[in-house]
């Protein structure tokens, strides 16, 4: 990406220091630009509406609104901002709520910082990012037992064409839709049509839920 076309990022967390530990992270990225911050899930909603933005990071506990209530309020406004949630152990009942209002990433504060900078550069493509840690707890949440888990996504995994499990393996392994028809050689509407086909076979509400439709189905 081209310096003079950065991502730009807005951040909020509640707490002075990660928000600042979350800005130098991402700004260590010659590609992103972190345009403003927020210390508390009010301030952040109002610079989400007013600032030109690529990618929202958040907070998951903030006061006054929390990260779930900025994400749900966009979401009501029509907003298909890309959000990563930043999250803790502990707090898997939020990550499966985020998940039902679109968000589009998930990284462990806990976790690598490098994955911070992945998740922008992928949600802000059109693609979906969860850290690895996160994944492994939430995957086997809604079926229950790894088998079912596993049946099911391979089920719905087989109902799509040669051409959609191609691209839904790509979605799997992060990859956003330019890059999927840069690698494909297909043009990027065709990606578009697909996975709309893709949501609408497998059942799954949002790009990450397919993502794990492809995680799930790897594991058989």
């Amino acid at each position: 990406m081209s310096a003079a076309r950065r991502l730009r990022v807005l951040v909020a967390d509640d707490e002075p220091m990660v928000r600042v530990g979350i800005a130098a992270i991402l700004t260590s990225d010659a590609d992103i630009e972190v345009v403003g911050e927020a210390g508390d899930g009010q301030a952040a909603l109002a610079l989400a509406r007013s600032t030109p933005l690529d990618a929202l990071v958040l907070d998951i506990r903030m006061p006054v609104l929390s990260g779930l209530d900025v994400l749900r309020a966009l979401r009501a406004d029509g907003s298909s901002l890309p959000c990563v949630l930043v999250t803790t152990f502990g707090e898997d009942d939020y990550v499966a709520e985020a998940l039902a209002l679109d968000a589009d990433g998930f990284v462990l504060k806990s976790g690598d910082p490098r994955e911070l900078v992945l998740a922008v550069h992928a949600v802000a493509t059109g693609g979906a990012f969860f850290s690895p840690t996160i994944a492994r707890r939430m995957l086997g949440r809604p079926l229950g037992t790894d088998a079912i888990r596993v049946w099911d996504a391979r089920r719905r995994f087989a109902a799509l064409t040669p051409r959609e499990q191609e691209i839904l393996r790509l979605v799997g392994l992060g990859r956003s839709n330019p890059e999927i028809a840069a690698e494909l050689f297909l043009a990027p509407g065709t990606v578009k049509t697909h996975m709309t086909s893709i949501l609408r076979t497998t059942g799954a509400r949002n790009r990450v839920e397919a993502a794990l439709v492809a995680v799930h189905a790897r594991e058989a």
